[in-house]
């Protein structure tokens, strides 16, 4: 019998990025509106990656959406099923302050039409309002195990308090803290994607920890295979063979700190031969904000604000390029890095996520401050009259990020949930 894995999203699909442009699945609705998704995100590459290499289970994504009548249904061609479940907001108490949070008691009494089948609980990320009805409806030895994937830095409430002085605020993070603890005691698994993350979730979680990434397709995540094909490639983008060619790619968001990355380039001296190219998206807001920014570079040729693009295209971004910038202020384990490692860059990086432990471990790339943009500068300017750090090799990267690899992982824990769960029958892999 299979075992179906179940993935319960923190929230709806994130329509307010393109609110005008339909997802790539999506229904129209009476009124004329319309729901729908893009398969992009966590569940659906780890859950094509695991069917790709075991049989032995069934992979669904969940999500709450406000725009959503009805229950919406597709299955991809990967094999993944995503559902669309009607929601609301409502007010939650994790603290002594009120919070409102997304709701759905549509996906929870589908839960309990499902009570009698040998199903894993995913959730994503461990302080969400609705996973504590999930948790307490589903959760310990009578229904469902729970498998936690800690997303991003994991900062537990308790890790929020440092430097605090107001009174009020210190013990909402401490009730916080308290019913957490309280909640997690019937989850069987949380990952993190970093050392840092598994010790901040060890703080409020004496269950079972592994630590587990995200992966990436070593296949086509390759080195640019000439010196032509990398001419071309800067070629469509306008940038000549001579430049350094520093790329930067993700969502338009502060956490992302584009807008630093503008400002540090556009001190550096002019007589640099360099590109800074950024591809993403954002809001409208954000997007404008970066590209009054980045207009005086870009008018000198020296920096680039590209759409966000994927496949092929995106490839031909990392292929122009010479070094990889992550400067987030935090990250889990950052896939663009993983990428950029895939295709050989080297990596410039703060400090943040599984990526930069393991630059710092294998001794290469640039690792900088997260606010210290004075240092980013002096490294920038270093790789630009120096040379550029070293890459880190291929094959150890391949090892830790490539999907085999990491789906693998991923499957060794499901196989010991199902036996402790439903019996050895279930969810064995061949």
């Amino acid at each position: 019998m299979k075992c179906l894995v179940v993935n319960i999203m923190p929230h709806g699909p994130v329509y307010h990025f393109a609110p005008y442009v339909r997802p790539d699945v999506a229904w129209e609705k009476p009124d004329g509106t319309w729901v729908g998704f893009w398969p992009r995100e966590w569940p659906d590459l780890l859950g094509e990656a695991v069917l790709k290499y075991s049989r032995e289970y069934e992979w669904e994504v969940w999500q709450p959406d406000l725009r959503a009548d009805q229950v919406y249904s597709r299955t991809l061609e990967t094999g993944v099923t995503h559902r669309l479940f009607p929601a609301t907001e409502q007010g939650y108490r994790p603290g002594l302050r009120s919070q409102a949070g997304i709701y759905s008691e549509a996906m929870l009494a589908r839960l309990a039409e499902a009570s009698d089948l040998p199903i894993i609980l995913h959730l994503h990320g461990f302080r969400v309002p609705f996973y504590g009805a999930v948790i307490a409806r589903c959760g310990g030895k009578k229904r469902f195990p729970i498998f936690i994937i800690g997303h991003g830095m994991s900062i537990v409430p308790i890790s929020e308090m440092r430097g605090l002085h107001r009174p009020l605020t210190y013990a909402c993070l401490l009730l916080e803290q308290q019913k957490l603890v309280r909640q997690l005691r019937n989850v069987d698994v949380i990952s993190a994607q970093s050392q840092f993350a598994r010790r901040e979730i060890h703080k409020v979680f004496r269950g079972r920890t592994e630590l587990l990434t995200m992966g990436c397709d070593f296949d086509f995540w390759v080195p640019v295979p000439s010196v032509e094909r990398k001419q071309a490639a800067r070629q469509t983008l306008g940038i000549r063979s001579s430049s350094t060619v520093f790329l930067a790619t993700g969502n338009f968001v502060r956490l992302k700190q584009f807008d630093r990355l503008l400002e540090v380039f556009g001190r550096l001296p002019k007589s640099h031969d360099f590109v800074l190219l950024i591809a993403g998206h954002g809001d409208r807001a954000s997007t404008e904000r970066l590209e009054a920014l980045s207009r005086p570079m870009a008018a000198e040729g020296k920096a680039i604000l590209h759409p966000y693009v994927e496949g092929e295209a995106l490839r031909d971004l990392y292929w122009a390029s010479d070094v990889y910038l992550s400067v987030s202020t935090g990250e889990g384990a950052s896939v663009s890095v993983m990428k950029a490692m895939a295709c050989g860059l080297a990596v410039l990086s703060t400090p943040v996520g599984e990526t930069s432990e393991r630059m710092r471990r294998y001794g290469v790339g640039k690792l900088v401050p997260v606010d210290r943009y004075d240092e980013w500068k002096i490294a920038i300017e270093g790789i630009l009259d120096k040379g550029l750090p070293p890459a880190l090799d291929r094959a150890v990267a391949q090892e830790a990020y490539d999907w085999p690899q990491v789906a693998r992982r991923f499957i060794s824990v499901y196989e010991d949930l199902c036996k402790e769960y439903f019996g050895s029958q279930v969810g064995s892999h061949v």
